[in-house]
């Protein structure tokens, strides 16, 4: 029971559940023609619900395991099922010949939420529902693993020695994975007949830190961004299909036509309000560089300015900060997707003198323009925006270190999306980040 599909199917049980008894106590008996007649009022609901919480990762196993749920997101939720759900029962009821059922409506959906607050908090707590691991083995890699592993509630860490030890017996019974270091496996060979004898050879499954790393963090580790073979291996060894290039294309332009008439009288009137308060011209471009290193100019409404002409020093306008937080600078970009400069989903395009220093200080940096740059993309949507690299301050060399850092962080999201990109993810992607544009960095990575 560690799928996705168990928690739906479980949500649906206590859901349908939650149902029949409120229907009961309102109405004083049971009757399963009337109930019958409410399930079918509430099943759209019920996938509403789905809906809300699957945009807010409430059935992402790997997340449930790995952190702490935040709750306040599920707040956020319930709020949002609640109007849903009243604007669906709004236009149902007078279709069903079920008395007033949105007198219910609020009761069901409170136990529910109920429901997935304690069903979510407890689950991973159970032994059943623990991941066990075996780690062998010492990394940059590994000692990550080995902290989220500690932390979580939701992994069972059977040992972690350096190397399988020949007087240890390791038991094989429900044991998940053994994960081992790629830098063990080139330095001790002995380890590694160890491992292919006692734990490959009996059934057990087996898998390198880099692959472990990038399934529990949905990111790679920097230690593989610097390993080339392995790139080779995870990206340069991937063929992407021209029916999902085609697909993208399609729906890049078709969705950036069906936005225009919805955002072009939101963007005149952003337009105004830049040049009425902020008296700025209320559009700029910039240079950035694009696919295969290709150089164009994205366009964004304006939200920084000169303190003073003598100053090189920068601030926000008045309406800058508004616009930054809710990414409403980013509408113009519309023009750079039907131009095809920009997907939807993508890294996120450089403008190049940033691009030019972080390709001195991160390996293979140059492998994010081998796709199409976004207006979001999977590291924008887990990831706190990095600084701008406009220029080395030698100054201040601690803080450019961790400035580094972070990028290389971000980078390593992006690394995980150009390997594990599909049409599916770059719609869940476009989803999320309606949410996302909500959610102060300091409440992502």
């Amino acid at each position: 029971m560690k799928s996705k599909k168990w928690f739906v199917l479980l949500d649906c049980f206590a859901f349908f559940g939650i149902l029949f008894g409120v229907v009961a106590l309102r109405t004083a008996r049971i009757s399963l023609p009337h109930y019958l007649y409410n399930v079918e009022v509430f099943f759209p609901i019920f996938v509403l619900c789905v809906f809300f919480l699957w945009i807010f990762s409430f059935y992402d196993v790997q997340s449930l395991r790995k952190r702490a749920v935040h709750y306040k997101m599920l707040l956020v939720a319930f709020v949002l099922s609640v109007l849903a759900s009243a604007a669906v029962i709004y236009f149902i009821t007078p279709i069903y010949a079920v008395a007033t059922p949105k007198t219910v409506l609020v009761a069901v959906l409170f136990l529910f939420f109920c429901y997935i607050y304690w069903q979510r908090k407890t689950y991973f707590k159970l032994d059943f529902a623990k991941t066990n691991l075996l780690l062998f083995g010492e990394s940059p890699t590994m000692n990550e693993i080995l902290a989220e592993v500690q932390h979580s509630s939701g992994f069972n860490l059977r040992a972690h020695d350096p190397e399988p030890l020949a007087d240890k017996n390791y038991s094989l019974r429900n044991l998940d994975q053994v994960i081992v270091s790629r830098r063990l496996l080139d330095a001790n060979s002995e380890a590694w007949n160890r491992i292919s004898r006692d734990f490959i050879g009996k059934g057990a499954s087996v898998d390198s830190d880099f692959n472990a790393f990038e399934r529990i963090f949905r990111r790679v580790s920097h230690e593989s961004i610097s390993n080339g073979v392995w790139l080779l291996l995870g990206i340069g060894n991937r063929r992407f299909s021209a029916t999902y290039n085609m697909l993208k294309k399609c729906m890049d332009f078709g969705l950036a036509v069906l936005m225009l008439p919805v955002l072009l009288p939101l963007g005149c009137f952003i337009w105004l309000l830049i040049k009425g308060v902020d008296h700025e011209k209320p559009l700029f471009r910039q240079k950035r560089v694009g696919y295969m290193g290709k150089s164009f100019y994205i366009y964004k409404f304006r939200t920084i300015k000169q303190k003073n002409q003598e100053s090189a020093e920068e601030a926000f306008t008045k309406t800058g900060n508004w616009l930054r937080r809710f990414r409403l600078d980013e509408i113009p970009q519309l023009i750079n997707v039907l131009k095809g400069e920009l997907s939807f989903v993508g890294p996120r395009p450089l403008w190049e003198g940033e691009l030019s220093i972080l390709n001195e200080n991160i390996p293979n940096h140059t492998i994010r323009t081998i796709v199409k740059p976004g207006i979001t993309g999977w590291a924008q949507l887990n990831f706190k925006a990095p600084p701008n690299y406009k220029i080395k301050d030698e100054a201040h060399p601690s803080g450019e270190k961790q400035a580094f850092d972070a990028a290389f962080t971000r980078f390593s999201y992006d690394v995980w999306y150009i390997k594990n990109r599909s049409l599916w993810l770059d719609i869940e992607i476009m989803i999320k980040t309606g949410i996302r544009a909500f959610i102060k960095d300091s409440y992502v990575g």
